[in-house]
C-alpha cells in the first residue's frame, strides 16, 4: 500500500512539474515528405513505424537535428528536415498533450 502510495505521489508531483513548465510544451508539425520513423536519433538506428506527407504529428522531443514524434502505433525519431511547423493550424486538430516517461518506467500522457 505504500509503495502504491510513493507511486501515485511521485506520478502525480511530475505530471504537475511537467505541465507547470512551459519550456517544452507540446508542439505540432506536419509530415514534409514520407518518411521512416527511428527507434532512435540517428540514421542507422532501425524502423519502427512511418508517416506519410501531410501528416500532423505531435513533437515529444528533441535531440540535435532529430525530433521525437507521437503517432499511433510506436512513437519515435525522425530528422528536422522532414518536418514543417510553420504550416496553417487546423482548428480541428487535437488539444494539447504531454508526455513523459513516467518515475517508474512506462508512458504516461497528460490531454487537456
Amino acid at each position: 500500500m505504500t509503495l502504491s502510495l510513493v507511486k501515485t505521489g511521485a506520478i502525480a508531483a511530475a505530471m504537475l512539474i511537467a505541465t507547470a513548465s512551459s519550456s517544452f510544451a507540446a508542439t505540432w508539425a506536419m509530415v514534409d515528405q514520407d518518411t521512416n520513423v527511428k527507434a532512435g536519433h540517428y540514421t542507422t538506428s532501425g524502423n519502427v513505424n512511418y508517416v506519410e506527407e501531410g501528416d500532423i504529428v505531435q513533437v515529444i522531443g528533441h535531440w540535435g537535428n532529430w525530433y521525437k514524434i507521437a503517432i499511433p502505433g510506436p512513437n519515435g525519431w525522425v530528422r528536422s528536415y522532414k518536418l514543417e511547423f510553420d504550416y496553417e493550424d487546423d482548428p480541428s486538430s487535437p488539444g494539447f498533450q504531454f508526455c513523459f516517461t513516467g518515475p517508474f518506467g512506462g508512458y504516461v500522457c497528460a490531454n487537456s
